[in-house]
């Protein structure tokens, strides 16, 4: 459960700088109160009624409306050279442990002489040789 919610926390941030930094355009031409064309990156055509501009401001029928998003345009990535000592131990702790976090497999701890028994014990070698002050 808890490396659903990581990946579907990844996938979320990835998300919002994808759209944080998209920018769009929409173009919308009204005629009356009537939405009549609507444009995503182009301009809308108009409603077919030819009028020049002096009777489309008298009479008030047709109007055009932009709406313009602006992403965010000013992504900088940090040089190395740039940082400080302590974000360089931030950047290398977050670049080691992030591998561990998305493939949990890599945590488990590999124990080479995990097959082999110990040996037996004959004496009990450090009782042996305890020295008591007295």
């Amino acid at each position: 459960m808890k490396s659903f919610f990581q990946k579907s926390g990844a996938v979320g941030l990835a998300f919002l700088l994808l759209f944080s930094t998209l920018s769009f355009s929409m173009d919308m031409h009204f005629c009356g109160k009537t939405l009549v064309d609507f444009e995503i990156y182009h301009k809308a055509e108009g409603c077919g009624m030819a009028m020049d501009d002096s009777m489309m401001t008298d009479m008030g029928c047709c109007s055009d409306k932009q709406i313009v998003v602006v992403g965010q345009d000013d992504l900088d990535t940090p040089n190395w050279q740039t940082l400080t000592g302590e974000l360089h131990i931030l950047v290398a702790w977050i670049a080691e442990g992030y591998p561990a976090l998305l493939l949990p497999e890599i945590r488990e701890a590999f124990i080479p002489f995990k097959e082999y028994s110990p040996p037996k014990l004959i004496r009990d070698i450090p009782v042996l040789d305890q020295t008591f002050l007295i």
